[in-house]
């Protein structure tokens, strides 16, 4: 007997005689848990609830609406679109079987329905979308560890990279900051892993917090972060002021203290900017000029931003801004 490994399997019975259900219920019986609808408006108002079932078999031939009705509707549905949906009906013609499956059936059986074979076809079904489901798990947990830095969420290096180099949808300047805290490595060497863990994640949520959802947020490793700010605007001039607000809100952020393991701990970080253009991205270039940027504001005593560009730093010195 095929059977899913889980808890008993729910099946949905939708069918306009109680004699076939009460027949197609005993035969499922007691592998799975079985619950019937007599009609097709019944039965979709059973699924618009949160406790769907695992497989649907379906009647053909029923009053008010089909199952060729019901089928489209289920499977229009996003909620409902992956229940295997196996047809029973006592249609013999040569159209039924192959209309039923392109309209996204899995199974057609006729009736009168075979009861070892039907509880061999459900078991079957739901075991195969089990492990489909499994599957798409086990793809996204993979893609999870791939892509995004374990510790905060944030999407990791290659991601980032990835994200720079798709195909441009930027109309304006953009402004990649590269952020690196201030002296870091004293805090976790002094207070332990485990809150430099906590502060790092504090980090994450707070740089999240103080850009929009369009603008991407990346964790390099270690205490180095990255964040790419979309459309800035223009002139160069623009943009560069709008990636100054930004980042000084994101200074004065990180600035706030830190609530770790034993009380309070103050932090700060300095932060490099360049500027690019939309149809200017080589993402190596920019994480160095950044980087670089980034080393001028640890000199200039941390705690500060400075630009790539030393004549747009120049020309907000010389505003006193």
């Amino acid at each position: 007997m095929i059977t899913p490994h889980s808890t008993k399997a729910r099946t949905l019975i939708i069918d306009d005689s109680p004699t076939s259900i009460q027949v197609m219920a005993r035969a499922l019986a007691p592998e799975f848990i079985t619950e019937f609808a007599l009609s097709g408006p019944e039965a979709l108002a059973r699924l618009h609830g949160d406790d769907l079932p695992n497989l649907i078999l379906l009647d053909l031939v029923m009053p008010t609406m089909d199952g060729y009705e019901v089928l489209h509707r289920i499977k229009e549905d996003l909620r409902t679109h992956q229940i295997p949906v196996i047809v029973i009906t006592a249609n013999n013609d040569l159209e039924s079987e192959p209309r039923a499956l392109l309209a996204g059936a899995a199974d057609f059986i006729h009736k009168p329905v075979n009861p070892h074979v039907l509880r061999l076809r459900v078991g079957l079904h739901i075991l195969l979308r089990e492990r489909e489901e499994a599957l798409c798990r086990m793809n996204d947990e993979i893609r999870q560890l791939a892509f995004y830095d374990p510790l905060t969420g944030l999407p990791n290096r290659r991601l980032l990279l990835d994200r720079l180099a798709q195909p441009c949808r930027r109309q304006d300047f953009g402004a990649l900051m590269f952020i690196d805290l201030d002296d870091f490595k004293a805090t976790n060497d002094t207070l332990g892993h485990a809150a430099g863990d906590l502060l790092l994640q504090e980090v994450a949520r707070r740089l999240t917090a103080g850009v929009r959802r369009s603008d991407s947020v990346a964790r390099l490793g270690g205490d180095e972060f990255v964040v790419v700010l979309e459309n800035l605007g223009r002139p160069l001039e623009v943009a560069a002021a709008q990636a100054r607000l930004v980042g000084g809100k994101l200074l004065a952020a990180l600035r706030e203290p830190y609530h770790l393991l034993d009380g309070e701990h103050a932090g700060s970080a300095s932060i490099g900017v360049v500027l690019f253009e939309p149809e200017q991205v080589s993402a190596q270039d920019l994480l160095e000029g950044a980087d670089s940027a980034m080393y001028r504001a640890k000199a200039a005593g941390r705690n500060t931003l400075r630009f790539f560009d030393q004549a747009l730093e120049a020309a907000f010195a010389a505003d006193g801004t």
